[in-house]
């Protein structure tokens, strides 16, 4: 059964406390100069009021500001209006944004590495999936990532994704032929894995395209269900879990060398800090809300037999390793990537969330060097 709401605080204290300044943060040296701030613009497609931007956004922006003592500062630009949600790689680019979405899934043919990272059952659960996702990037996913002026900002896991449904599913069978909105990727190639019809579609149009009925249920985690309005609008959620995406955001290389050397680090350790918090308060506490709301608002939660989760669990492995296959065919080290990745996960399973936050606080990883 999901984590309730009490569980959920729990579990993600040393990120509240992260967000909220109680933790404990490496200042900065002072400023010898007295200059305005650097200005780093974020731009993203949930809208102001949405709980990610509330209760993780807006507050790491704070902490960012603490980090630097007030010598970098994130101003938020949300729901599109800096840029069209697919539209982040070009706009790091050209110089409309410095940090922004930029999700491989959406093109996952440019990015065949980082698609494994949402191979079915790679992750025992989000925090640990964003923390190995780090560890693997400098050797596995840099040189596909890094383009002219484009560089990884963070890796974020998310949570596991379920079906917000018009119908109700109580066996696989009951998919065949069935509409799914999904992410692109991995998300798709689940679909078809389930004998249902992907479409693929970014978070924006998800709502608009369910309550239309041009599909017939969305591929979510529950925190992004609640973003972007699906889950209380769904009558039926059905438990999946088998797999979690990753969702990048790029930053704009030319921000970057903008920066001093002692602000390109603090930088790196503020979007360490942010990816872990972002995934446990989002995807964990806020999954857990949104459960929440979504029953209130009459969704009816439904789980599939045993015999059938078996069968379900055996359709994702054989999906895994065909993909796994797949990519060590195109000469792509997947298989090398893939068994590091479950070991890295097995050392990683006696930390709990609040000791993962706490190494990310404490001992971030360098993926941004001055050297970038």
């Amino acid at each position: 059964m999901p984590n309730s709401v009490k569980q959920e605080l729990m579990r993600c204290a040393a990120a509240r406390a992260w967000l909220s300044s109680e933790a404990g943060q490496t200042p900065a040296e002072p400023s010898t100069h007295a200059v305005p701030p650097v200005v780093m613009r974020v731009s993203a497609h949930p809208s102001a009021d949405a709980y990610v931007v509330r209760e993780v956004f807006d507050p790491s922006f704070s902490a960012l500001r603490r980090m630097s003592r007030g010598r970098l500062v994130a101003e938020g630009h949300w729901g599109e209006s800096a840029h069209p949600a697919a539209e982040g790689f070009e706009a790091l680019a050209d110089g409309r944004t410095d940090l922004a979405p930029c999700y491989t899934n959406w093109r996952a043919d440019d990015y065949p590495m980082a698609q494994l990272l949402a191979l079915p059952g790679l992750f025992p659960n989000s925090e640990i999936g964003t923390e190995v996702a780090e560890r693997l990037y400098a050797k596995y996913l840099r040189t596909e990532f890094e383009r002219p002026g484009l560089l990884m900002g963070r890796l974020k896991a998310t949570g596991a994704y379920h079906l917000f449904s018009h119908k109700p599913v109580r066996r696989l069978a009951d998919l065949r032929g069935m509409s799914i909105a999904v992410n692109a990727g991995l998300d798709s190639r689940i679909a078809t894995a389930l004998d249902a019809t992907p479409v693929a579609l970014s978070s924006v149009e998800l709502l608009p395209a369910f309550l239309a009925g041009r599909v017939d249920a969305v591929s979510l985690a529950d925190g992004s269900a609640d973003v972007f309005g699906v889950g209380a609008k769904a009558p039926y959620r059905i438990e999946m879990g088998v797999s979690m995406m990753n969702m990048e955001f790029g930053l704009s290389a030319a921000f970057l060398q903008r920066l001093e050397p002692g602000l390109q680090a603090i930088l790196n350790d503020w979007l360490r800090a942010e990816a872990q918090a972002e995934t446990q308060i989002l995807y964990g506490l806020g999954g857990a809300l949104a459960r929440e709301r979504f029953a209130a608002a009459g969704c009816a939660f439904l789980e599939l037999p045993t015999h059938e989760r078996m069968a379900l669990d055996e359709r994702m492995a054989d999906l895994a390793d065909r993909t796994t296959r797949e990519l060590d065919r195109r000469s792509l080290p997947a298989s090398r990537f893939v068994a590091e990745a479950r070991e890295l996960a097995r050392g990683l399973a006696g930390k709990d969330a609040n000791q993962l936050m706490r190494d990310a606080i404490e001992r971030p990883l360098r993926l941004l060097s001055p050297a970038d």
